[in-house]
């Protein structure tokens, strides 16, 4: 089983890291394409999406996703693997989730040009 030690999103020499989950959405490799008599396939540009919960802070303000533009999403798994994200914008900023003891997450949605 694989389980995630850390996520840290670097953006104009910001650091953030205050991430309690990750996901990595499907990626589509080829189409399929409708032929004389048959079905081929063809390569698509893959496109990266990562789904983060963010714990908003406290007692300070929260980071402005909005401004999120050309960065870079590394997790590192508990394996050794590391995973880097690069091209990384914010594609959608979710709505607030209050757990009712100890913390709220926002879902924040990016997407990337490249990964390693």
């Amino acid at each position: 089983m694989e389980y995630v030690s850390k996520v840290l999103l670097e953006i104009n020499g910001s650091n953030i890291d205050d991430f309690k989950s990750v996901e990595e959405s499907e990626v589509e490799i080829n189409k399929k394409v409708p032929l004389m008599g048959s079905t081929g396939t063809i390569a698509v540009t893959p496109r990266y999406e990562i789904t983060v919960d963010y714990v908003v802070p406290k007692d300070a303000a929260e980071f402005d996703f909005n401004t999120v533009k050309g960065g870079t999403l590394t997790i590192d798994k508990t394996n050794g693997v590391r995973v880097k994200f690069s091209g990384v914008t914010t594609e959608k900023i979710g709505a607030t989730a209050y757990d009712g003891e100890k913390e709220a997450t926002r879902k924040i949605t990016f997407m990337a040009t490249g990964k390693k």
